[in-house]
């Protein structure tokens, strides 16, 4: 019998895709609802997930104080564990289906759909957090909450409490524990400690925070369970540019998957010097308008 949680074979493929710019700033609202980007996200693979036109014009904006991108690795929402979503097994409980960015000014917006939800998966797989890494090597956490497995609820916000999960060798869910109290879903932390999926090549999926950790700042944030789609959950947060980089601008690295890590969402972002906020140096000259490129890297590993 296979084991719902592993895939078969080595390295998946590296999918690329293009670069857009927006032409005027887009209005969007953190609330889980992606009709803003253009998104409908239905169940029985009634979705669709191409951004509209707003945010993926071909002219950036003249000031080049806008851009977006994004990753859709696939719009199935077949349900359960013991299914092929994609290249993997694995079922809807795991996958990460979509994954987007958009900067108006020195706000990041981001975007995640997958059948990945706050209370566990359904049954097995709980959510990781989000890994950024910055240009120069600092990382930063965000912590992504969930709870218990199981049940119905609600939407989650920046209230509710960071989560930790416990696994076992395959990388299922075999506990549950809330986050230290200042490490609720949504908040941002620097020189946190970072716990691996259980299953080589370990990636890491989870943090936990310390005496050496800093909150940076708290994004506004949202993480749906049943109330846009049963089959889906939706990510939705926003946060200021600043707490991660300063007037030098640089790349931003984003990484998010459960927690098991077999499967993970990759966007790479280069912000041009002085588009965070910040003023650039009086010596520096601005940076050609920074390409956002993207990644997705799903990893299939041998039973």
């Amino acid at each position: 019998m296979i084991d719902p949680r592993r895939v078969i074979g080595g390295l998946a493929v590296v999918a690329s895709a293009t670069l857009f710019g927006i032409s005027g700033a887009a209005a969007l609202t953190v609330d889980g609802n992606l009709a803003d980007w253009g998104i409908t996200v239905g169940d029985n693979n009634g979705s669709s997930w191409t951004p509209s036109a707003a945010l993926t014009g071909t002219a950036f904006g003249a000031d080049g104080s806008t851009q977006t991108t994004y990753f859709l690795e696939d719009t199935s929402d077949t349900a359960g564990a013991s299914f092929t979503v994609g290249p993997n097994q694995g079922g809807q409980n795991y996958d990460v289906e979509f994954m987007g960015a958009s900067r108006v000014g020195n706000t990041l917006y981001l975007a995640i759909v997958s059948g990945v939800r706050p209370d566990n998966g359904f049954a097995n797989y709980g959510p990781g957090d989000m890994r950024i890494v910055a240009g120069g090597g600092a990382t930063y956490g965000i912590e992504m909450g969930g709870g218990i497995g199981g049940g119905a609820g609600g939407a989650i916000d920046e209230t509710a409490a960071g989560s930790t999960y416990g696994m076992n060798s395959n990388g299922a869910t075999t506990s549950y524990a809330d986050a230290a109290a200042a490490q609720n879903a949504g908040s941002i932390w620097s020189d946190v400690t970072w716990l691996n999926d259980p299953i080589a090549p370990q990636t890491p999926t989870q943090f936990e925070i310390d005496g050496n950790s800093t909150q940076v700042g708290t994004a506004d944030y949202v993480f749906t369970r049943n109330s846009v789609t049963s089959q889906h959950s939706i990510i939705e947060m926003s946060f200021d540019l600043t707490y991660l980089l300063g007037a030098s601008g640089g790349t931003l690295d984003i990484y998010w998957g459960p927690t098991c890590g077999n499967d993970f969402a990759h966007l790479a972002l280069l912000i041009p010097v002085g588009d965070t906020g910040v003023p650039a140096p009086a010596a520096g000259g601005l940076l050609a308008f920074g390409l956002l490129g993207l990644a997705a890297l799903r990893r299939r590993r041998a039973r």
